[in-house]
């Protein structure tokens, strides 16, 4: 999920995941092959492309290959889909980068949000402008601080990104997230960045630590209603990305 997060650093800093990210989305077969061939085939591309892909409660720790130089090789994720449809609601990944001792976030969420009014994730970030919109939904890019990784860790269970959607009413819509195993997950995943990661240049541009704000943009047309109740799942092993 991290596709794009090289524009918070210098030319090169998070291609490794991007480039590896936007692997993962093959052009659509002619025919679409049996459940157990689309698990397998997954699991196959799985394991060709990160050296580390394992489940922590609901979330997926996973690093590129140890072939690829990145000053943040590794990431934890996790997909929220609607239950009924199997389709992407939100999708919630941190990577982090070892040589700035700081955290790469990236939060998708679909299209049809009111870009004015930002993102909210919990009590630990507000008011958060989007980076952009794309036709598979809208994107915040950003860099956070050890704060916000405590404050989700100190959550409990469970916590909420709340988005609002478009239009004049403009109703709060949250969109569940689970915490469950999200600090063994982040240990887990520093660790691997630690002794995976190649440092940023000293000479490197500060990076930013919040997005454009995206006021006034107009919206795409919205993707699977997000004020449908969607349906927490533990994150696949191999998840398909964009």
């Amino acid at each position: 999920m991290l596709r794009k997060l090289q524009t918070l650093a210098i030319a090169g800093s998070f291609v490794a995941l991007s480039s590896v990210a936007s692997a993962q989305a093959p052009a659509a077969p002619a025919a679409a092959p049996a459940p157990d061939a689309a698990a397998a085939a997954a699991q196959q591309a799985a394991a060709q492309q990160f050296s580390i892909n394992q489940s922590v409660g609901d979330w997926v720790v996973r690093c590129v290959q140890t072939t690829i130089k990145s000053p943040a090789p590794c990431e934890v994720m996790q997909t929220t889909v609607n239950k009924d449809t199997k389709q992407r609601i939100s999708s919630f990944s941190i990577a982090y980068v070892p040589s700035r001792d700081g955290y790469a976030m990236q939060v998708v969420v679909p299209t049809g949000v009111a870009l004015s009014k930002g993102l909210q994730l919990g009590t630990a970030l507000n008011g958060v402008k989007f980076n952009r919109c794309e036709r598979d939904g809208c994107y915040v890019e950003m860099l956070i601080d050890t704060n916000a990784i405590n404050a989700l860790s100190a959550a409990g269970k469970s916590t909420t990104i709340k988005v609002s959607s478009y239009g004049p009413e403009g109703k709060e819509i949250p969109l569940p997230v689970s915490l469950t195993g999200f600090p063994e997950a982040m240990d887990r995943m520093k660790g691997l960045a630690k002794d995976r990661a190649v440092a940023l240049p000293a000479n490197a541009p500060a990076l930013p630590t919040a997005p454009a704000p995206a006021v006034g943009a107009a919206p795409l047309p919205a993707s699977p209603p997000i004020a449908a109740a969607p349906a927490r799942s533990a994150p696949a092993p191999a998840p398909a990305r964009r």
